[in-house]
């Protein structure tokens, strides 16, 4: 998300972000790194910090500090890790958590800012990144179906919307991931599918697909459902598109429905299904990525400050990464921590405005 932009407050599943004009934020180039390349980790030398950052309020200045790794006690990570939000592109949250960020997430929610792009724009805040970076493009505004997307009504748009994109990252090295319509199956976006739809969002997917491939073949695009489904009346696996349509699955994992404080609640949670038989549990998702031959990505998770302080949640999601982590069909390929300020900040992890200590302090112990 774009600094300087709230989140809408949805209380079911994951909110949508609409983008607008951002307010420039000082920006740092990213860690370079070629499409789906993942094990160059290895080779990049660890950051330590003395010194702190904003945390819980207090502030001092972090001086990183170059160290060479130790491949016993910080074995190389095997997936991209990032976050979205505050102090990803200044590079303040990677030198906090001591591992860089080696992916960004941001939205681009509405007609007009799938267009314009203006977080991406010289001098905004992701204007200088040259890392991966996942970008949400929103399908269409209110208004707007996935029957007149179907007959091609707003390929002009998604057209100029993908000659935009290639052409403010043609000379970056990191990967750009679109994760078009995202969390389609629930009612909180426009885009939302259903049982009455579902057939017209199928085919208006494939037909952003080979704007893609002609327009910015370089790019992956990315399938991404919310853990919890809402409203589709329907298993969301029967609209996903085909895996020739689709280079990356991916899960919007927030702890929700249900809220997890333990570690037998979690492993309970990663085994469960939705009222449809869809997956609705992280290990669920990852079998259907393995199924269909594709890599899993998590572009948006964290705790929930309204619920409580799990570290239990942020060890889980940890040792799922961690486990899991790979470029090939059924690995998790990246995770993006959500650490944009609004919605009452029950999401944010790094700064002053934290509401989980507790998971705070053990996601940077952890990462």
């Amino acid at each position: 998300m774009s600094s300087g932009l709230d989140r809408d407050d949805v209380t079911e599943g994951s909110p949508s972000v609409l983008e607008g004009p951002p307010t420039p934020a000082p920006t740092a180039r990213g860690r370079r790194r070629t499409r789906w390349v993942v094990a160059g980790v290895a080779a990049v030398a660890a950051v330590g910090v003395t010194g702190a950052v904003v945390l819980n309020g207090q502030t001092s200045e972090p001086v990183p500090v170059a160290l060479d790794p130790d491949p016993v006690a910080s074995p190389p990570a095997n997936w991209l890790s990032g976050a979205s939000g505050h102090g990803v592109a200044s590079g303040e949250y990677g030198t906090w958590r001591g591992r860089p960020m080696e992916i960004a997430g941001t939205w681009v929610d509405n007609d007009d800012a799938m267009v314009a792009l203006y977080q991406l724009q010289p001098g905004a805040e992701y204007g200088a990144w040259d890392g991966p970076l996942d970008v949400a493009i929103g399908a269409f505004d209110e208004g707007g179906s996935w029957e007149e997307a179907a007959d091609g009504d707003y390929d002009r748009r998604w057209r100029e919307s993908l000659t935009n994109l290639r052409d403010l990252r043609a000379d970056r090295p990191g990967t750009v991931y679109i994760r078009l319509a995202h969390e389609m199956n629930g009612t909180w976006v426009p885009w939302a599918v259903n049982a009455d739809n579902h057939q017209a969002f199928v085919e208006a997917w494939q037909r952003f697909r080979d704007l893609q491939q002609e327009v910015y073949p370089e790019a992956q695009l990315v399938f991404c459902v919310n853990r919890e489904s809402v409203g589709t009346d329907m298993d969301w696996r029967e609209f996903f598109p085909g895996a020739e349509y689709v280079d990356v699955m991916a899960v919007d994992y927030y702890n929700n429905y249900p809220y997890v404080d333990t570690a037998e609640e979690w492993q309970e949670s990663l085994l469960e299904s939705d009222d449809w038989g869809a997956p609705k549990g992280l290990q669920r998702h990852l079998e259907f990525a393995r199924s269909v031959g594709l890599p899993l990505a998590v572009p948006e998770w964290s705790g929930n400050a309204d619920e409580g302080d799990s570290p239990a949640f942020i060890r889980g999601m940890y040792e799922f990464f961690s486990e899991h982590g790979g470029t090939g069909a059924g690995d998790v390929l990246y995770e993006i921590h959500f650490n944009v300020h609004g919605d009452g900040d029950r999401w944010t992890l790094f700064g002053e405005y934290t509401r989980m200590p507790e998971s705070t302090e053990l996601y940077q112990q952890l990462w």
